[in-house]
Order: structure tokens, then C-alpha cells, then sequence
């Protein structure tokens, strides 16, 4: 009687334990020894198409390959990491995977495996549960960061150059400057920019909070961003003109693209902006924007497209 009850204990332990595992966040197959699939979390078995677990139990790595949206060359690259730790019965914890690319949405996914042999008690090899964690959204972080890291060594550059040559122009008056930009990298290395400029910035994460911000005559120069998230840096200008109608201010408003800025200075011309430049913006541009825009002094931008070179 008590070993039916602890046979019944260890029952319901295995069964929470089995339902844990189904719901981790985290890709999770389990095969046996000679790497067949015997089990699975819902995150796997929604990515191959399947519904029931047990449809999955018995199936090869070569059935396997023709439901997984991944390369086959990839899928056996896999494979191969699997019997590698079958045989050797070692645990082998977050090691960085090469990429995968998703064949529904081109997407590039990137993991991190840990593979964990399943030993029975005489210490032989009976399994290996394997952990995918996707650690894509962090792996596009580093990538901004990095690139950040790298313009903002090349602004500090130029900056140290332009400070050892003396310039054409002084002015008590610091720039007061609205940077409309919803993406939270871009904002951190602009206001980094523009500050190394001795400029004052104000940072506007949304159209909304732009509009909310701009008052005629508060600012000495708008950076707007063309691809805000559920609105258009068109549409911001075209509200802060309205603004400033009867005001006698006039902002001038740069758009900032990931387009060409010769096709975008078109559309300038009709929402009443200045011009456009493509990202990323630059300590060079920057300071020359300010010259221009701000000190009036007569001198050319990089990189900028006029509204005036549109024909207005």
C-alpha cells in the first residue's frame, strides 16, 4: 500500500515537473540516446506545428528538418552539438549559437544552448534536454550600442580637432536645441552630440511630446525625426508651425531620415522644414547646422538637403 502511494507521490512529481518544463519561456527539446525526439515545451512544438506532444515522440532529426522554418545545413549543425554531447555526457551551459535564420520572415534569430545530459544511476547516457534561449533583442542592443560607442569616439574626435582650430565666429548665446526622436540610442548619442557643443537639448520621444514642448520662440533649432512611431515628423512640423502662426518666430526644423535626404527634401518643402540630412547625424554637420541656422554665418552643410535646392 505505501509503495502504491509513493509510486503515485513520485507520479504527480514527475507530472508538475513535466508541465514546468512545458511552459518555459525558452525553446526545450529532450531526445534519447540515439538522439530521437521524445519530448518537448510548447514553444518547440508550436515552431514545428504540432499540437500534442506525442506527435512529436519517436520522430528523427530528419523528420524534424522538414517542419523547422531553419536551414537544414543549420538544423544539422544541431544536430551535430547534440551527439556531441550524447557521446561525451558533459554539460555544455550558454554557449552562443551561430545565427539562424527564420525562413517565414527572413528574420535573424540568434541562441544561446545549454545542453544537459540525462544520466541513469549506473552513470550511463540516456538522454540530453537542450535549452534554446533567444537572445535576439539583446544581441541588436550590443549591435547599437557598438555602433553608438563608435560615433560618439568619431564626434569626440571631430570635436577635439574643431577645438584646436579657433573659430570664425564667438557668441555669449547657447543654443537651446529640441531633438524629436523616438528611438532611446539615437536620442542618448544625439543629446551626447550636441552637448559636446555646448548646446542645451531637450529631448521630445514622441510627436505628442514635441508638440507639448514647442512653444514659439522657446527654441533655436528643431531636429525632427521623419519615422516616429504612430505619427510622421511631417505632421510634427507641420503642428509646430501652426504654432507659430502670428508668433513672428520661426524655428528652422531639420528632418532627420534613414532615406535618401535628396528624395526627402521634396516632402520638406511641404510640411515647411528646412531640409533633411540622413542619419546618423554629425558633430561636423551639427556644428555647421548651428553656424548656419543659428549665427547666421554664410557656410555650406554636409550632407544637407536644402528646401531651397527643391526649387522654393
Amino acid at each position: 500500500m505505501s509503495q502504491t502511494k509513493e509510486r503515485e507521490g513520485s507520479n504527480l512529481v514527475l507530472d508538475y515537473i513535466s508541465e514546468i518544463l512545458a511552459c518555459l519561456p525558452n525553446l526545450l527539446y529532450i531526445l534519447d540516446k540515439n538522439c530521437i525526439f521524445i519530448g518537448a515545451n510548447r514553444n518547440f512544438l508550436e515552431l514545428i506545428g504540432l499540437k500534442n506532444p506525442e506527435d512529436l515522440v519517436g520522430k528523427t532529426y530528419k523528420e524534424i528538418t522538414q517542419l523547422l522554418p531553419w536551414s537544414e545545413e543549420r538544423i544539422q549543425q544541431f544536430k551535430h552539438e547534440d551527439i556531441n554531447s550524447l557521446v561525451s555526457g558533459e554539460v555544455v551551459e550558454q554557449k552562443e549559437e551561430s545565427p539562424v535564420i527564420d525562413s517565414r520572415n527572413n528574420q535573424i534569430l540568434y541562441f544561446q544552448s545549454t545542453r544537459i545530459p540525462l544520466i541513469n544511476e549506473d552513470k550511463k547516457v540516456e538522454g540530453l534536454m537542450v535549452i534554446l534561449t533567444d537572445v535576439t533583442e539583446r544581441k541588436k542592443m550590443e549591435e547599437q550600442l557598438s555602433k553608438v560607442k563608435e560615433q560618439l569616439q568619431k564626434n569626440n574626435a571631430e570635436v577635439k580637432i574643431a577645438e584646436k582650430k579657433p573659430l570664425p565666429f564667438t557668441h555669449s548665446k547657447i543654443p537651446k536645441i529640441l531633438m524629436v526622436e523616438d528611438n532611446t540610442i539615437a536620442q542618448k548619442a544625439a543629446q551626447a552630440l550636441l552637448m559636446q557643443l555646448d548646446c542645451q537639448v531637450d529631448i521630445a520621444e514622441s510627436g505628442d511630446k514635441a508638440i507639448e514642448l514647442f512653444k514659439p520662440g522657446k527654441y533655436d533649432l528643431v531636429f525632427m525625426d521623419i519615422g516616429l512611431e504612430g505619427t510622421s515628423g511631417y505632421v510634427v512640423s507641420k503642428q509646430m508651425r501652426k504654432k507659430e502662426e502670428g508668433s513672428g518666430f520661426r524655428v528652422p526644423i531639420i528632418a532627420l531620415t534613414g532615406f535618401e535626404a535628396e528624395v526627402v527634401k521634396y516632402d520638406c518643402v511641404d510640411y515647411f522644414m528646412e531640409g533633411a540630412l540622413t542619419k546618423p547625424l554629425t558633430s561636423e554637420q551639427a556644428k555647421q547646422i548651428i553656424q548656419h541656422y543659428i549665427y547666421d554665418i554664410d557656410i555650406p552643410v554636409r550632407g544637407l538637403r536644402s528646401t531651397k535646392e527643391a526649387g522654393h
